[in-house]
């Protein structure tokens, strides 16, 4: 068999791959690629017997020189070539494409370039920084779309809107009322403060005694324009008197447990103040939904 004309190490400190004459075999040198003296030497397969070897009927020679006989060493390695080898995936050492000397922390072949598989392992950690990163993603694109839009499903509507902004001081509160006195001199500025949000509408309301008992009630019908139930429904109104001034601390007040979307809710409100033959509706009509 000839001899290859270079031999092929990997570096006992940087693990490079290192090629040399024969005539190095076994010769320390300095590794061109750390500078760090490592040993010129071909890696040994050595193969352990699984099987004992089978008694020999011919005597076997006294040992020369410590070796063992040439029957006893042969017998091992037949006895391990006969065992059924198990696949063990490809081999570390070399390269699957090329078949070159590899160490199992080279990744790339410096032969012929080619990159072993490498395979993730998905471990409890990655999964748990994948949902909670899908989450946050999630909860801030439903936030971008509550203070972008106003429809279903995410929109934010515009009174609960102006709560928030007056919740944390960027908008200040304006009672719808003294906005509706104001409006003829400074229009657009108070309009504009006031949310706009016509889900429970005040309508065909009036004030009149009721037929049976003589009792004076404001009567009226509420409108739920929406697409929501609106919960805990009160209508309120401040009485006035024959001069037309507001009678102080003098209500008038009707509930509702709740009003489906569409439908509507018509009220009576007793008034109970002698005085009062006059109101003023207080907007807008409280609700939740």
């Amino acid at each position: 068999m000839a001899t290859p004309e270079t031999y092929k190490c990997s570096c006992q400190i940087c693990g490079e791959h290192i090629e040399y004459p024969p005539s190095y075999e076994g010769q320390q040198v300095a590794c061109p690629h750390c500078g760090q003296g490592t040993l010129l030497q071909q890696p040994q397969i050595q193969v352990q017997p699984s099987v004992a070897p089978p008694a020999s009927t011919v005597p076997a020679a006294p040992p020369m020189g410590g070796m063992p006989p040439p029957s006893a060493a042969a017998a091992p390695m037949a006895s391990a070539a006969a065992q059924p080898v198990e696949d063990e995936g490809p081999d570390p050492y070399i390269c699957e494409n090329c078949g070159a000397d590899m160490i199992p922390e080279d990744t790339v072949c410096v032969e012929c370039g080619h990159r072993r598989a490498t395979v993730k392992k998905w471990t409890g950690t990655a999964v748990f920084r994948l949902v909670a990163g899908l989450t946050l993603l999630f909860e801030l694109v439903v936030f971008g779309l509550q203070w972008t839009t106003e429809g279903e499903p995410f929109g934010l509507r515009q009174r609960t809107r102006h709560a928030v902004l007056i919740k944390v001081g960027l908008r200040e509160e304006v009672d719808p009322a003294e906005a509706a006195k104001a409006a003829g001199t400074n229009a657009p500025s108070i309009l504009a403060a006031v949310p706009k949000d016509p889900d429970l509408i005040l309508d065909e309301h009036s004030i009149k005694p009721d037929k049976d008992n003589g009792a004076l009630y404001i009567h009226g019908v509420v409108k739920n324009v929406s697409k929501f139930r609106y919960l805990a429904v009160r209508v309120n109104f401040k009485l006035k008197d024959s001069a037309g001034g507001v009678i102080p601390e003098a209500t008038a007040t009707s509930y509702s447990q709740s009003i489906e979307p569409g439908k509507e809710w018509s009220f009576k409100a007793l008034v109970l103040d002698p005085d009062a033959v006059a109101y003023e509706p207080v907007m807008p009509i409280q609700g939740y939904r």
